[in-house]
This record gives structure tokens, C-alpha cells and sequence, in this order.
């Protein structure tokens, strides 16, 4: 397989990455001691899918929309060395959510708290809903369905490079309860794969079709702190994303244009509950693939001819967290 030499660079790349950190940390370091935290949250998700959205299922393609609750739990174990200049950080974190199970690593490095470089290495399954909605399998051109696999029959895996730039444009406003805004930068590069997939075959586990290969995501968010105890904060977020490479698709899906750049803009509003409650309120906006057919049969839109672009409304979600 293809993918073999590309994760044989794999540890090669993270025993650089933490060489090199560790050269800035031994500089820098004072007295400061290893500071370990744990966190459990639990979440409440309530999820409202519109029309566009449906259209690959086999039973809601002619609803108008589909809103559903669901719960999930997040356990994180976190610790951070501080430095002078550079703070050391690692994480491991293991969820469970209505779309599977999953586990992350994560060790990244902290530049005098603006810029953030890190490695994410992540493993998971999903789970098989059926006809209603497909979050496990993979893609069978000529039977144009999913070839369903059921919980812990296979997992996907992969890493993520991480970096991360904070602008407090905060401190060239002038200073009042409405001037603080933050911007934040970021990047990713992840190579992903599936147990149950060959170089070439689409699949999903979890949520979007995926491919044996790399992505990348760029773009940033614009932070605004809010003068209120019930709304604190209140965010967007704007991205482009992408395969990197065509060619990790069997050349049967050149008509779908597995280089097409997806732009995504998540408008998002924090609130505070309780004490003990807290939520967020979020849109996810799209410019995703026009198909030459818009109507079509159930999971054929990887078989379909892309001949332009669409914005609309992806999802809305509203999320209430507890952490324990």
C-alpha cells in the first residue's frame, strides 16, 4: 500500500518536533513544577440537520429537516511544564458520542502563549445506523451504497500536525469591556486511514467521506469577550478544507473532484446555564459541491458529477457541557 512509507515518516517527524522542543524547554525552564489536571464533561448535543443535509439518506431525504438530541462524554487528562519562553503540554482524552468511540494524544509546545506547535495521533470507530444515516463503512462503487460495518469490526486512525497563532488585537483597542478581541490562526495537515479500507476506497467512520491519505485545514477565529455574565463570549470561525492529494481516490470518483476546497463559516455564541452548566450555540455554513443531478438516489453523491459550488446552512447545534 501506498500509505506505508508516508506513516514510517510518522515517528521520525515526532521525535523531531519534540527534540527540538525540548532544546527551546532546557533553555528556558525556571522552577516552575509539572502541573497534571483532570477533566470529565458531559454534553448534552442537540443537533438540527435542514433538508440539504439529508439528502444521502435512504429514509429522511424528503424531510424538511431532522433534530435529534444526543449525549456524550469527554474524559481528558492534561499536564503542562511551564517555561520562560516555552510551556511543554500533552493530553490524553477518550470520548464517546453518538457517531463511535475515540482516543487522542496530543504533545504540542507553547511560544511565549501566542504560538502553538503540536502532534495529534487519534484512533476510533463509529457507529452503523442504517438506512437512516451512515457513519460506518465503506464505499461500494458498483452497488453505489456503503458497505456497513458494525461497531468494533474496524477503526480508523491517523495524526495530526497542529500550529496555532493568537493575535490579542485586544492590545491595540482602546481598552474597555467592548474591546477585547482575540484572533486566532491555525493549521492542520492529518493523515487518516481505515482498517476496512484499501488505498483508493472511500469510507466513513464518523461524520463526512474520507479517504486512505492526507487533508489540510487553514483559516482562523475571531474571538470577542462579551461585557455579560450570561453571554461571555461570542466567536466565528472561518476555514478552508481539503484532500491534498487527488490521486488517493480511485480514478471512478474523478467526476466527484476529490480536490475541491470546502469553505466553511461557524458562527458560534457561549452561554452560561448555572454554576454547573454551561452551553454554546453554533451554525455551520458551506460552500460545498454542486452535482449535475440535485436530486439523486441515496448514497450516489460520490458517483455524481460536480459542476459548481453551493453556500447553505449545514447544521445547527446547541450544546450544554457540565464538567465534573
Amino acid at each position: 500500500m501506498e500509505a506505508a512509507p508516508k506513516i514510517r515518516l510518522f515517528p521520525k517527524i515526532i521525535l523531531s518536533v519534540l527534540f527540538c522542543a525540548s532544546l527551546i524547554f532546557a533553555e528556558t525552564a525556571a522552577s516552575d513544577s509539572l502541573v497534571f489536571e483532570k477533566e470529565h464533561k458531559l454534553s448534552i448535543v442537540g443537533i438540527i440537520l435542514p433538508h440539504n443535509s439529508l439528502k444521502n439518506s435512504e429514509t429522511l431525504h424528503s424531510w424538511p429537516f431532522f433534530a435529534f438530541p444526543a449525549p456524550a462524554w469527554l474524559t481528558n487528562y492534561k499536564w503542562q511544564k511551564p517555561g520562560k519562553l516555552a510551556t511543554l503540554k500533552g493530553s490524553a482524552a477518550g470520548e464517546a458520542n453518538f457517531a463511535g468511540l475515540g482516543l487522542k494524544l496530543d504533545v504540542s509546545v507553547e511560544l511565549i502563549h501566542l504560538l502553538e506547535l503540536g502532534i495529534q495521533a487519534n484512533g476510533g470507530t463509529a457507529l452503523n445506523y442504517g438506512k437512516t444515516s451512515t457513519f460506518m463503512g465503506v464505499y461500494d462503487a458498483e452497488e453505489r451504497n456503503y458497505r456497513q460495518d458494525i461497531i468494533f469490526t474496524e477503526y480508523a486512525y491517523g495524526f495530526t500536525y497542529k500550529s496555532s497563532l493568537t493575535l490579542p488585537l485586544l492590545v491595540l483597542l482602546p481598552k474597555s469591556n467592548w474591546t477585547k478581541i482575540i484572533l486566532k490562526l491555525s493549521g492542520e495537515y492529518a493523515y487518516s486511514a481505515y482498517t476496512g479500507a484499501d488505498d483508493g476506497e472511500v469510507w466513513k467512520a464518523g461524520n463526512g467521506n474520507m479517504v486512505n491519505g492526507f487533508r489540510y485545514k487553514y483559516g482562523g477565529t475571531l474571538i470577542y469577550m462579551m461585557p455579560f455574565k450570561r453571554v461571555p463570549m461570542a466567536m466565528l470561525a472561518a476555514n478552508v478544507s481539503g484532500f491534498k492529494h487527488a490521486y488517493d481516490f480511485d480514478p471512478i470518483y474523478k467526476d466527484y473532484n476529490p480536490a475541491f476546497k470546502t469553505v466553511s463559516i461557524v458562527p458560534m455564541l457561549s452561554f452560561k446555564v448555572n454554576e454547573t452548566w454551561n452551553g454554546m450555540l453554533m451554525a455551520a455554513i458551506s460552500r460545498d459541491r454542486r452535482y449535475e443531478h440535485d436530486h439523486y438516489k441515496a448514497n450516489e453523491e460520490l458517483l455524481q458529477k460536480q459542476v459548481g459550488a453551493e453556500w447553505d446552512l449545514r447544521t445547527i447545534m446547541c450544546i450544554f457541557t457540565r464538567k465534573f
